[in-house]
């Protein structure tokens, strides 16, 4: 029975399956490369099968195995033949089986051919292709400017050694001349200075007040603050080193009992201090006429902030160079902090007051503000006092000018919590009025204030497009009538707007008189009685 198995049918696609798996395998161990081969088509498996099965004869029968099975001898017993039919059919579709196989990499012409890239690819996209350097300078041109920038640096690098060496430099006894010079100079030297660099003729030397207050607003007053903390800062280093050398001769080999870090922890202290004085000065200038920053409040609220961060960086710089560690240093910070606000809650209070005013500006410098009574200062309803004019907005305090030009100080805390009227930013003023009518003349009120109201319309003071203008019958007392009138006056000065008032109540005044027929005066009655008609009781009942 088996010799009549064409089993040369199914060895081909077997075999050849074979041979792959070899190939692949030999490849495979060459290169390293371990893949799995894509799952193949539905055409291909066709293909494949078709193939197990065998080509055609000539007759145009498959000549194939189930071919052959057929014509087995009928006297061959069931089972046997059911079995051959079987195994014949496993054969014939084991080469069609998807079996993970390790798959060697393509050929080498396959390779290159696979990796060639179209024109479009090869192009690349704008910004891959895109050269920042636009402009390119000469080698020799780069190279001498490197070179300018090496030896810049070397020079800045060299000052900042020759000042950490002259500050690391020991203080002795007999350099307290040098304190003595720099106290000379805070006191006398600055003045003599400003009045060489700008002589004044005699007849303006006979003006100290006014010399006086150019040498305040000079430079030369400025540079008092930055000069006296050199002078503390010398006079700690003076009294550490002499007296590390009394009492320890050894540590003054080393800078003194705290050593060189002291030294220049103290200079950078003092360099935070004339940083913060500096930025104090110069920096709302720089704001307004180099960044066109016109707003005080604006300007305020940054030169606060770099103050602050100047601060904190020198202190913290300090701190790390006198060698306290970063951890007890916030430590001790938030400790610090947490007892400073328990313990200056008003203080934090009215710094805080300061700070909304600077961000919030409800008001600033050169305005007017209506400002109720507090406990310590007077209210804007006092006659005396009238609306505060704001002349400076500290980091505690606001000081305010009166109508007496008595100086209030108000606490920023303050202004947290009260109601302020900024009187400088309303576009208009009110008029409120009354007139009173004789009641002969009741008939010729309608009248009376149509011809008001078209006044007021026509009057290039009145603001009668944005607000309204109301004239009518406000009240009937028990001896006369009373008009009402309000209206809108645009912002002016106020010395203008007291005239233009008066200006428009004598006009009305001339359209009551013109329509009524005399003034209403106040009505008072008196009744006269004579007491001895009615009899005096001397005593209660």
């Amino acid at each position: 029975m088996f010799a009549a198995l064409d089993i040369t049918a199914c060895r081909g696609p077997v075999r050849d399956t074979a041979r792959v798996r070899v190939e692949s395998l030999d490849s495979s161990r060459r290169t390293g490369l371990l893949t799995r081969p894509p799952r193949p088509s539905i055409r291909s498996r066709q293909e494949l099968s078709n193939k197990a099965k065998g080509s055609q004869d000539s007759d145009g029968q498959p000549n194939s195995i189930l071919k052959d099975l057929d014509d087995v001898p009928n006297g061959t017993q069931p089972f046997k033949k059911n079995a051959a039919r079987i195994f014949a059919a496993v054969a014939m579709t084991s080469g069609a089986l998807e079996l993970p196989t390790i798959v060697a990499p393509p050929p080498v012409h396959a390779a290159s051919t696979t990796n060639q890239k179209t024109p479009s690819e090869e192009k690349g996209s704008f910004l891959e292709n895109l050269n920042p350097n636009l402009i390119k300078l000469p080698d020799s041109v780069s190279e001498k400017i490197d070179a300018s920038m090496v030896n810049v640096g070397k020079s800045i690098s060299a000052v900042a050694n020759g000042i950490k060496k002259q500050a690391q430099d020991p203080w002795s006894v007999e350099d307290v001349w040098v304190i003595i010079a720099l106290n000379w100079l805070i006191k006398n030297g600055r003045r003599k200075v400003f009045d060489i660099v700008n002589a004044t003729s005699d007849d303006d030397s006979t003006d100290e007040e006014k010399i006086t207050k150019q040498f305040d607003a000079s430079v030369f007053g400025w540079l008092t603050g930055p000069l006296k903390a050199l002078n503390l800062t010398w006079i700690f280093l003076y009294l550490h080193d002499n007296a590390s050398r009394m009492f320890d001769p050894l540590s003054s080999l080393d800078g003194g009992y705290f050593g060189y870090a002291f030294d220049l922890g103290m200079y950078t202290l003092m360099a935070g201090a004339v940083l913060v004085m500096s930025t104090q000065r110069w920096l709302p200038a720089i704001l307004h006429e180099k960044l066109k920053i016109e707003e005080i409040s604006l300007q305020t609220v940054i030169t606060r902030l770099a103050v602050i961060a100047i601060a904190v960086v020198s202190t913290l710089r300090a701190g790390l160079l006198f060698g306290v560690p970063y951890s007890s240093i916030i430590g001790v910070g938030g400790v610090g902090g947490l007892t400073f606000g328990l313990a200056a809650r008003d203080v934090l209070s009215n710094v805080m007051g300061g700070t909304m005013l600077a961000v919030l500006r409800p008001f600033k410098v050169g305005e007017e503000i209506f400002v109720t009574q507090g406990s310590n200062f007077r209210g804007s309803d006092d006659p005396t006092v009238s609306d505060y004019l704001v002349k400076e907005i500290g980091w505690y305090q606001t000081t305010l000018e009166a109508k007496d030009t008595k100086p209030t100080i108000v606490p920023n805390g303050y202004f947290l919590g009260a109601n302020v009227i900024n009187v400088t930013r309303a576009v208009a003023r009110v008029l409120i009025l009354q007139f009173r009518i004789l009641y002969r003349d009741r008939k010729t009120i309608p009248g009376l204030c149509k011809d008001i109201e078209e006044f007021l319309r026509k009057d290039s003071a009145i603001s009668s497009q944005k607000y309204p203008v109301r004239v009518n019958l406000a009240a009937a007392k028990e001896d006369c009538l009373t008009i009402g009138i309000e209206c809108h006056v645009y912002k002016m000065p106020l010395d203008k707007h007291l005239s233009e008032r008066a200006r428009l109540i004598y006009d009305m005044l001339d359209i009551v008189e013109e329509k009524t027929t005399g003034t209403a005066y106040p009505t008072e009655i008196t009744l006269e009685h004579s007491i001895g008609k009615y009899p005096v009781n001397h005593g209660a009942v």
